[in-house]
């Protein structure tokens, strides 16, 4: 896995980057697990497909990508390495989800979605994983929560994510 070698001390950082919807896409659903991998010493990095509130990120110890990064940049960035996470809805676009089998035909980046908006044409082989979030994960996740003005209520204490092989991507035929 890459790392980051770009900090000040000279410490080395293995780089996360997420391409979600939305804050609350992400935050809602992945916001705990991306959390615990900052607080674990991973660089996190984030593109959103829209124009949402970037403080919530900042709360979860990420940091935004500049809106006009292309997709191609992000895709080819996490191709060399590290671990990519997606919000399921992103891979309704093709360069996305050509991007994504591109990486995992590699094998060099673990790739992790979250949601339930699947492209109906693909398939569903993708392993289901439970995070289960820190306790300082659930207390920030609830602050990113209210910073992005989504009513909190009970934080789970559970995320569910989907990790990727190289065939969870296929198209499906009708026969």
């Amino acid at each position: 896995m890459p790392l980051d070698e770009s900090n000040a001390i000279g410490s080395r950082r293995y780089q996360l980057t997420v391409v979600a919807v939305s804050t609350v896409d992400l935050v809602g659903s992945a916001g705990g697990w991306m959390c615990d991998k900052a607080r674990a010493g991973w660089d996190v990095r984030v593109v959103l497909t829209d124009d949402s509130d970037t403080r919530p990120l900042a709360i979860l110890g990420a940091s935004p990508l500049s809106a006009d990064a292309a997709l191609t940049d992000v895709m080819k960035m996490a191709s060399l390495g590290g671990a990519l996470a997606l919000s399921a809805g992103v891979l309704a676009d093709e360069r996305i989800r050509a991007g994504v089998l591109g990486i995992l035909k590699r094998g060099l980046t673990q790739v992790t979605v979250w949601g339930q908006d699947w492209p109906a044409e693909l398939s569903r082989t993708a392993d289901p994983v439970e995070h289960r979030l820190s306790s300082a994960a659930r207390a920030f996740k609830a602050h990113a929560l209210g910073a992005a003005t989504v009513s909190t209520g009970q934080i789970a204490g559970t995320e569910t994510l989907y990790s990727l092989s190289a065939n969870a991507l296929r198209p499906l035929h009708s026969v």
